[in-house]
């Protein structure tokens, strides 16, 4: 009971001070982002790295615990009724694509969201041969003439090691701000 009592405490050190591990990004002045800003707020020990997808913004990648943490935003092209393809019926045909492009993927949730006041939806899904294990919580944020992607997700070896994200993710998430001209 008293070592219970030791510890607990030492665990919620732990928690905070690594709450405060945090800091903002912004995609202001990037190419691509012409017309909006979408600040969030990451892991300070992820660095940016140059994307191999042409549509991201900003892709940062750092340890996170036993995990390999992995964040990507991207900004899908610019057209004319973009309201129209951000249905969040629209996701199951994206979705379709995917899995037929990685047939390894397995959608485990898709739902409607608001995401700082704005229409969207977010969607998990999980990869069995990424190399190893991949689990990938994104929201879909659409905008006047376009949709912006923001994923947060890790890989690792070992499936149940991926829990350890979650945490991460939620607050990355919840921290997307987008204001637009």
């Amino acid at each position: 009971m008293v070592r219970r009592l030791l510890v607990l405490p030492l665990l919620l050190l732990a928690v905070v001070a690594r709450a405060d591990d945090f800091v903002e990004s912004s995609t202001r002045g990037m190419p691509g982002s012409k017309g909006m800003e979408l600040r969030l707020q990451h892991p300070a020990d992820w660095k940016r790295i140059e994307s191999e997808d042409p549509a991201a913004l900003i892709e940062l990648r750092g340890p996170e615990g036993d995990v390999s943490g992995i964040l990507q935003v991207a900004r899908g092209r610019r057209r004319l009724g973009a309201d129209a393809q951000c249905e969040p019926d629209r996701a199951r045909s994206m979705l379709q694509h995917m899995a037929s492009d990685e047939a390894d993927a397995r959608v485990t949730d898709l739902f409607a969201r608001s995401v700082d006041g704005r229409p969207g939806y977010a969607l998990r899904y999980e990869r069995a041969n990424a190399p190893g294990y991949l689990r990938v919580r994104s929201v879909i944020v659409c905008l006047k003439d376009t949709r912006v992607l923001v994923s947060c997700g890790a890989s690792s070896p070992k499936k149940a090691a991926l829990r350890e994200i979650e945490p991460v993710c939620e607050r990355v998430l919840e921290s997307v701000r987008i204001s637009e001209e």
